[in-house]
């Protein structure tokens, strides 16, 4: 966790003004996430991302993401059909269904399975496009009854500026997409911050920093 790249390093001294290793980086965005809201969120999009984004800003609204499905190839929205269609369907078969047993001499033995109420899925952005990340990490959400699925991804070409990502979500059913990456991005969904619920699960995945805030 602690191997990074010469320009990593580089990047670390301009953002924090000292060499921290990526443990100690994720730590303090996290926790000045935790304490400061939205607004250390934005701080560090501009600072990593170099993308300034006021509050208004950070949640794709609902016509940008009908905008994106309009624009979008008819065969790449057929694809998105059939993939989803598939995952669905082996979804749906390897959903657990409630067990019950009874017990010698009477009672019962139950064990039930419900859906979270509200997951994050972490999207990447920085080297290409995953709106199948999008269809990998939602659609079993969907299928297993997840109320709320909130996306986030990086405000860059490949992420939640991208065309195709953004159909997907639309797609799919999703209207909660943020722009946001990193480990800022995972402790806003961890903690919560202004205009973006608290989650109960964060999923999908990222490069070292995503890694490492999750864990932490």
């Amino acid at each position: 966790g602690d191997v990074v790249s010469e320009a990593g390093k580089q990047r670390t001294m301009e953002v924090f003004g000292q060499p921290l290793t990526p443990q100690q980086v994720v730590q303090t965005i996290c926790d000045a996430v935790r304490s400061d809201g939205i607004a250390a969120v934005l701080k560090y999009t501009e600072q990593i991302d170099k993308v300034k984004l006021d509050r208004d800003a950070l949640r794709v609204s609902a016509e940008q993401l009908e905008a994106a499905h309009r624009q979008a190839d008819d065969a790449f929205l057929q694809a998105l059909r059939a993939i989803r269609k598939n995952l669905v369907a082996f979804q749906q078969a390897i959903r657990h269904e409630d067990v019950s047993v009874e017990v010698t001499g009477g009672g019962l033995l139950q064990q039930r399975y419900r859906p979270l109420r509200r997951v994050g899925l972490c999207v990447p952005g920085g080297a290409a496009a995953y709106p199948s990340t999008v269809l990998m990490t939602a659609v079993p959400a969907q299928v297993a009854g997840v109320e709320q699925i909130a996306i986030v991804a990086p405000p860059t070409p490949f992420g939640s500026e991208n065309v195709d990502l953004l159909a997907t979500c639309h797609e799919l059913g999703i209207t909660e997409v943020y722009r946001a990456g990193g480990a800022q991005a995972v402790a806003a969904l961890a903690y919560g911050v202004d205009g973006l619920p608290a989650v109960d699960l964060i999923a999908g995945p990222g490069n070292l920093f995503v890694a490492l805030a999750k864990r932490y």
